[in-house]
């Protein structure tokens, strides 16, 4: 039952919202088995919304394989999104210069149902380099983004965001909720959050966060192989965090 504060969903507009996401995520496309098992609904009840979604657009069904992906429509939505938004076109600006200045990936993220929503990129010019996705999500124990988004919220609101045990796709990722906790004091402190190898093996994050109304609302990171993270590579990455926080704050301001 929804409480005082809250307004009940609309079942079938939110399975049309769990579907998009599921093949925002989804590299190569989901078959409908997948996406059932994926969004938790039987094929009856997602049959008809994905043949609607097909027949207009929104997602995209090849015969040969048998799966759906995101359609044409959707991505021009997302594409008007990028042509009206004063502050992404901004943003987008400032995450030039960081990958300019320092030659590797740069990201933004948001912090989305307890994880993170990575919603823009700059991709470095070196011939290896991050391969990720816009619209993907990630949990928030492992991304450097994901620490700084929830670094100056209170334990309790963090901790309800953890579901131990933690997901380790590394062995250097943290191992419990205390651990995570740890580490957001140090990021207070520094002003910086760190992914060493948390997330990928041989690849590591230096991430600011940007705020809105003295509130952390984005994550802004920059990504590179860990042969490529010296000291002074290092530096380098920290002084053009820091001009593109300055620069998105103020548009923001």
């Amino acid at each position: 039952m929804a409480t005082a504060t809250e307004k009940p969903q609309h079942r079938s507009t939110m399975r049309v919202l769990d579907i998009l996401e599921t093949l925002a995520n989804a590299s190569g496309g989901l078959t409908m088995a997948e996406i059932c098992r994926e969004v938790g609904a039987p094929k009856g009840s997602l049959s008809p919304i994905l043949h609607t979604m097909a027949d207009t657009s929104y997602v995209a069904y090849d015969d040969a394989t048998k799966r759906y992906s995101i359609g044409l429509k959707t991505y021009l939505l997302g594409k008007s999104f990028d042509r009206e938004s004063t502050s992404m076109s901004l943003f987008m600006a400032a995450m030039r210069g960081v990958t300019n200045a320092c030659g590797e990936t740069c990201q933004l993220g948001v912090l989305d149902h307890g994880r993170v929503l990575y919603i823009a990129k700059v991709d470095s010019p070196q011939p290896v380099r991050l391969t990720s996705s816009i619209g993907k999500t990630l949990p928030i124990h492992y991304t450097a983004i994901g620490k700084v988004l929830v670094s100056e919220m209170g334990e309790a609101d963090v901790r309800a965001m953890l579901h131990e045990p933690l997901e380790r796709p590394t062995q250097a990722t943290v191992r419990s909720a205390d651990e995570f906790i740890a580490q957001l004091d140090k990021v207070r402190r520094e002003g910086f959050a760190y992914d060493r190898e948390e997330a990928t093996e041989a690849v590591q994050c230096i991430g600011v966060g940007i705020r809105r109304h003295g509130v952390i609302e984005y994550g802004l990171s920059v990504t590179t192989p860990s042969y490529r993270m010296g000291e002074e590579k290092q530096l380098r990455i920290k002084e053009a965090l820091v001009r593109a926080k300055r620069h998105m704050e103020r548009a923001l301001a």
